[in-house]
């Protein structure tokens, strides 16, 4: 009988590599990339375009045009549309984001050709109704005022300001105001222009032959304009803000660093070292910040990737009376990273628990295919994670010791409070 009072033997945690996805180019100039995978009759569809915030002129447009996608067209109502994909057993999700807009499809293998014919008439045959638009206007308006009511998104949007300044593209934050000055005329603009640049289709799960043949034959994008360059140059008129809040019980914080992109050289051993100190559930924050000092339910480090910029913050929502003594304790925990040696075993558990998430996200062809996506839109192959893991091994005090000083110099750190500064 299983002595389970007896851990199991340990072993190497061994990466055998993604596996093949298929690609291949449409007369059209869309790139399809197609995975096929998994025991489960479904497939995922998603479309990526290049027309997210960074190619606006108005701000919320691109947000705006891409939601109207789904609000009629000349066959169908909003309703009828959301009814069409829940009878097939389909579930539609737009994403509008800093550098993308995209609109994903899962849905069962068996009917997917009527999920494309919907997907494709929404695409092409939106009519952009007045009365639907002041609607999603309307809800937009009451999500920013509700959203900006929360001080942890809140903290989260005057962070990106901090960062890059209010009239960058990454560093802008919707008002109100924003939202009452996009007309219709400027998303139907939009949307002939810009919403559909250089499509890119990643299709996974229970692919053949006959689900590619059915997406190149059926799915239309209408032409787009070649966007105006745009270099990423921005300034930040001061790397500190505070938002006071009277009354607040709670205060939530951020604290940043631009970063390396993934394509760095550098970038695995601040990976790493950001995940020391507050990237999981035993990192050096969590049990200081958490477990021994209780200012804080939770307290995490992670990186935010953008095409034109890279950032990683800390970020928590703490006791209001203890706002200014978290910032002491982040500050002393990377000084410790700094001057103190670093225990092996917790190198190795570390390293061990990247190594096992890591494994743990690849255990359906939606998440596999979602790995292959984040290297094809940074531009890279698939000896990246070969490169990760092998810097899973090598990896030591004296490159931690590197990482901190380079990226998590506290002199060189944006921050916000929102709350109280105590």
């Amino acid at each position: 009988m299983l002595d389970r009072a007896i851990a199991p033997p340990a072993g190497e945690i061994v990466f055998g590599g993604l596996p093949k996805v298929n690609r291949q180019t449409f007369d059209s100039g869309a790139s399809l990339f197609w995975l096929s995978a998994g025991d489960q009759p479904v497939v995922k569809i998603e479309l990526v375009f290049e027309s997210g915030i960074w190619f606006e002129s108005k701000k919320a447009t691109s947000w705006l045009t891409a939601k109207m996608l789904a609000e009629g067209t000349g066959k169908k109502t909003a309703h009828q549309i959301t009814e069409g994909f829940e009878k097939l057993g389909a579930f539609l999700e737009i994403n509008p984001g800093f550098d993308d807009v995209s609109i994903a499809v899962y849905g069962l293998e068996r009917n997917f050709d009527q999920v494309i014919a919907l997907l494709n008439e929404i695409i092409n045959e939106s009519t952009f109704p007045e009365r639907e638009f002041e609607i999603l206007k309307s809800n937009r308006k009451d999500q920013i005022a509700l959203n900006d009511n929360k001080s942890n998104l809140f903290a989260s949007k005057k962070l990106r300001e901090a960062i890059y300044g209010a009239e960058f593209s990454y560093g802008q934050g919707l008002s109100i105001s924003d939202i009452d000055e996009v007309q219709l005329s400027d998303v139907k603009q939009y949307y002939s222009d810009r919403l559909f640049h250089n499509p890119k289709i990643y299709l996974s799960g229970q692919v053949n032959d006959q689900l590619v043949g059915l997406v190149e034959n059926n799915l239309v994008f209408p032409k787009s304009n070649e966007p105006t360059k745009k270099t990423a140059d921005f300034e930040s008129p001061t790397r500190d803000i505070y938002v006071k809040r009277e009354g607040s019980m709670q205060s939530s914080i951020r604290m940043a660093w631009l970063i390396p992109d993934r394509n760095d050289k550098d970038y695995f051993d601040y990976q790493i070292t950001n995940s020391l100190l507050g990237g999981y559930f035993g990192s050096r924050l969590m049990k200081n910040i958490r477990e021994e000092k209780g200012y804080t339910y939770g307290i995490h480090a992670y990186p935010v990737h953008l095409k034109h910029s890279s950032f990683g913050m800390i970020a928590g929502d703490v006791v209001a009376a203890h706002t200014q003594d978290t910032f002491t304790e982040i500050r002393t925990e990377i000084d410790k990273l700094l001057q103190d040696p670093i225990p092996t075993e917790e190198i190795e558990t570390l390293t061990n628990y990247l190594s096992g998430s890591f494994l743990a996200s690849l255990g359906t062809p939606f998440q596999l295919m979602g790995k292959f996506k984040k290297l094809e839109e940074a531009g890279l192959d698939s000896s990246y994670y070969d490169e990760y893991f092998e810097t899973l091994r090598t990896v030591n005090q004296g490159s931690i010791r590197e990482a901190t000083e380079k990226y998590f110099n506290p002199k060189d750190a944006y921050t916000v409070i929102v709350g109280l500064n105590h």
